[in-house]
């Protein structure tokens, strides 16, 4: 399964920041350019989405207030 969206941004440099900041967060998404993927493992409960969601939307906060 692969998810993927677009985030609308003019920052330069969002990719990067973006994924250091991911890493931070125990993350492993790495966008190219502006598309951010996440390839979750096939066997992935409830619980482990959520955390998955809520820490991709800190990254994004983290990484758009600059």
């Amino acid at each position: 399964m692969i998810l993927a969206f677009d985030v609308a941004t003019s920052h330069s440099g969002f990719a990067r920041r973006f994924h250091a900041h991911a890493l931070e967060e125990g993350l492993l998404l790495r966008p190219i350019g502006n598309t951010v993927y996440w390839m979750p493992p096939y066997v992935l409960d409830e619980a482990q989405c959520r955390m998955l969601g809520e820490k991709t939307l800190r990254v994004l906060d983290a990484s758009l207030s600059v």
